[in-house]
């Protein structure tokens, strides 16, 4: 594992908060260029869809919210440790972060910038889906780096050996690259997303199914992790897992709804004559 990039006097460079950055970077480019080819594509009379000014603009403010997201939820599920420790909720240099939080707050102030600039937030959360995913893809492997959230104890031929938690030089058995497997997965969401960016497509249906995928691939990778990087919650299952199967038939009902829908996201073939502007 390489945890450090390299020490430059006081700065200490780490791998997980660069790949992190660079997952954001790579995210920001292609939904720029899923905003610029859908207003390309847009047709006369439409309402206004979100520009790549815009995206640049909406993304800063909701990396700041997607990283505060993860760490309010890390708390909230820790509460019993931190409302004795309050100071150390703010100490996120030490670790702990809940990537759930990421989309609740990310999507959370993405819904309220389509608010405020008109924008439909069905047609910017599905470009937003695709960003998302691969971003997830990159930071994973600054979770590989890091030698932090692998799984649990195999004999498989790609079985790695990390770091024990708490130990500088103790090595675990060979374990799951439970990162790597999300990287894989997150890298195959991306591709489908990016496809369906660019064939006709029902508003919200990209967006709903990436959560869809994300709560269903986060339940069954966190099974190779019980034990090892993830703790039991209840009824022997994750926090995760439990969450997954809380939003999973919530989503799939929302995902069918959407799907029976007459409206189609602007500049689609699957538009209909006469069909309404989403303001959603």
């Amino acid at each position: 594992m390489h945890p450090v990039l390299f020490h430059a006097g006081p700065i200490t460079l780490r791998s997980y908060g660069v790949l992190v950055m660079c997952g954001f970077l790579v995210a920001l480019w292609c939904v720029m260029g899923a905003a610029r080819r859908a207003q390309a594509a847009r047709p006369e009379g439409a309402p206004p869809g979100i520009t790549p000014e815009q995206v640049f603009d909406a993304s800063l403010v909701g990396l700041v919210a997607g990283i505060i997201g993860t760490r309010v939820l890390y708390v909230a599920l820790n509460w019993s440790f931190y409302s004795h420790n309050p100071v150390a909720a703010f100490q996120i240099w030490n670790g702990g972060l809940s990537f759930i939080g990421a989309p609740i707050f990310g999507f959370g102030y993405c819904a309220y910038y389509c608010r405020r600039h008109g924008l439909s937030f069905l047609d910017v959360a599905d470009m937003a889906s695709a960003g998302f995913a691969v971003a997830y893809a990159i930071g994973r492997i600054g979770c590989f780096l890091n030698g932090c959230c692998y799984g649990a104890v195999c004999n498989l031929p790609w079985a790695v050996r990390f770091h024990a938690d708490g130990h500088a030089t103790a090595l675990t058995p060979p374990s799951h690259p439970t990162q790597i497997y999300s990287a894989l997965a997150s890298l195959a969401a991306f591709a489908a997303l990016d496809a369906g960016l660019k064939r006709p497509h029902k508003r919200g249906v990209l967006f709903v199914g990436y959560l869809l995928f994300y709560a269903v691939y986060r339940f069954l990778v966190e099974g190779l992790r019980k034990g090892a990087t993830a703790e039991v919650f209840r009824w022997q299952l994750t926090d995760a897992q439990v969450f997954s199967l809380v939003i999973t038939p919530i989503l799939l009902g929302v995902l069918i709804a959407l799907i029976r829908r007459s409206d189609a996201a602007p500049g689609s073939d699957a538009t209909g004559p006469g069909s309404p502007p989403d303001r959603s």
